[in-house]
């Protein structure tokens, strides 16, 4: 995105009324059924990845969180994104131009809209895992890490204003994109998923973790809570957990053949923040193991409840669910 197109988006008063049209007419389980066209590029845990298909909104993607259950709390968020996008331009990790916005859902809730330029897609990590040499995509993984270890060095410096990162290779993005040249000819990385602002000041989370529980079927929000919230948000401060995180997003990639040489390449790059004992292949397999049952469960038991809501009791159900995910 431009600067001058960023600006735009700034001061354009009309983006808030478009949001707003859109949303109130979404369907978020037929998103076909739009009045507005629109585009569904991906589905997070709390998030829809959308695009319009009108004029002045083609280039950008926007993300979806029907989240917040105040104002004061989606005005809150969308000045923390601003803020965490902004802290890691200031580490050196660079990030798309974006803005935020917010806009009155359905059933008292508020919908943050979370826009940035719409990147090629080759340009993104795991798609240049399958397109790519393995020498380049090691290249790619040293920039990766070379980010990662920026961010944690900031964190050793200054323990009382830590940043948290989520590293999985789909989340970074070759910047100003040449799908005709090798990635050693390439700009650099963008680090394109800052929708979960982390942050913590003296030891304090800046953004309500329980936000992460929204998609979660109501009586199964305080278990979660209860044993695994907590565990969840510390593992993206911590540097070697972040770091087999990555490794193991490269089995749900269909590449575990590449884990040896690039687990390599993470031990040697971030040995400082390793203390002292290199991630190994069973561990990165144990986690992958454990991690996949979790996320199968738990879209499941979403798929229920989006049943159960819609079909059943006639309610709204305020997410989109992503179709088959191969792992």
């Amino acid at each position: 995105m431009a600067k001058q197109d960023s600006q735009l988006l700034t001061i354009n008063q009309d983006i808030p009324l478009f949001l707003q049209k859109f949303e109130d007419n979404f369907d978020p389980v037929h998103p076909e059924n739009s009045d507005i066209p629109v585009i569904v590029l991906g589905c997070g845990e709390i998030s829809t990845v959308i695009s319009f298909n009108v004029p002045g909104f083609k280039t950008y993607a926007f993300k979806r969180l029907p989240l917040f259950f105040s104002e004061k709390e989606a005005r809150h968020y969308c000045g923390l994104y601003r803020e965490y996008n902004q802290q890691l331009s200031l580490l050196g990790i660079e990030t798309p131009e974006s803005d935020a916005w917010y806009v009155k859902g359905h059933n008292g809730l508020f919908v943050a809209y979370l826009a940035q330029e719409r990147l090629d897609e080759r340009s993104i990590g795991n798609n240049l895992l399958h397109s790519r040499t393995d020498k380049e995509i090691q290249l790619l993984f040293k920039q990766v890490v070379q980010s990662m270890v920026k961010l944690w060095d900031h964190n050793r410096k200054y323990p009382e204003q830590l940043l948290g990162l989520d590293s999985q290779i789909s989340n970074w993005a070759i910047r100003d994109f040449d799908p005709e040249k090798p990635l050693y000819e390439q700009p650099g990385l963008y680090f394109i998923d800052t929708s979960t602002p982390m942050l913590r000041i003296r030891s304090e989370e800046q953004m309500n973790p329980l936000l992460f529980l929204q998609s979660a079927p109501k009586p199964l929000r305080w278990i979660l809570k209860l044993f695994f919230l907590q565990e969840v948000m510390d593992r993206y401060y911590d540097f070697r957990l972040v770091a087999v995180d990555l490794l193991a997003n490269l089995y749900k990639e269909q590449r575990p053949d590449l884990i040896p040489g690039l687990m390599n390449i993470v031990n040697t790059k971030g040995k400082e923040f390793l203390e002292g004992k290199r991630i190994t292949e069973k561990e990165v397999k144990q986690y992958y193991k454990n991690d996949k049952l979790i996320w199968k469960l738990f879209l499941a038991l979403r798929r229920a409840d989006r049943f159960i809501n819609s079909r059943v009791l006639g309610r709204r159900y305020e997410f989109t669910l992503p179709g088959k995910i191969k792992r």
